[in-house]
């Protein structure tokens, strides 16, 4: 259990990880949710960052490492030029999209190589503004009710008519059965 606004939570989470006292109950219920930071870090990496369906093009060890610290350093600086845009305009970095701030910048790449440095501090102030456009929307209320679809059944059904008792029975009638004489 653990205290939320006042309120106790009760949470459980399935884990492989079984050593109580390298990973206590309460630590992995807390931290859970980093776990999602990070898949989202890699998402960002392999999806948005690279966009290539080889990722790694180097042949030898020594220079597939060097491009993915390439790689981590381009993701870092995305991630420095958001949280700088973000602490500026006083919002929090999360709410700022990785992809769209990346398409920003890959705009701005040519603007910056071509600029006269006497341009450069209105170019950044151009960056960040742009940067702070790429706002996600606060998300609105996704709530569905855990219930049970109702099953489709192979009978018609039930009209108003059926239900408010109007509709009178037809009293069977039976034909006489003709003898076989």
């Amino acid at each position: 259990m653990i205290e939320e606004n006042g309120t106790e939570q009760v949470y459980r989470l399935i884990t492989d990880l079984v050593d109580i006292a390298l990973f206590p109950a309460l630590l992995l219920a807390r931290e859970y949710h980093m776990r999602w930071e990070i898949e989202n870090t890699l998402d960002e990496l392999k999806t948005h960052l690279n966009g290539r369906k080889t990722p790694i093009r180097s042949k030898t060890p020594r220079l597939v490492v060097q491009e993915i610290y390439g790689w981590l350093l381009a993701h870092w600086a995305v991630r420095c030029l958001m949280f700088k845009a973000s602490t500026e305009a006083g919002i929090s970095p999360l709410n700022l999209g990785f992809t769209g701030s990346l398409r920003v910048l890959r705009r701005a790449v040519t603007m910056f190589q071509q600029a006269e440095t006497a341009t450069l501090p209105f170019l950044v102030s151009w960056l960040m503004d742009e940067i702070l456009e790429q706002q996600i929307p606060t998300r609105q209320g996704r709530t569905n009710p855990r219930v049970v679809k109702k099953p489709r059944s192979k009978f018609k059904s039930k009209k108003r008519l059926h239900r408010s008792g109007t509709t009178q029975l037809q009293p069977l009638t039976f034909a006489p059965v003709p003898s076989a004489a």
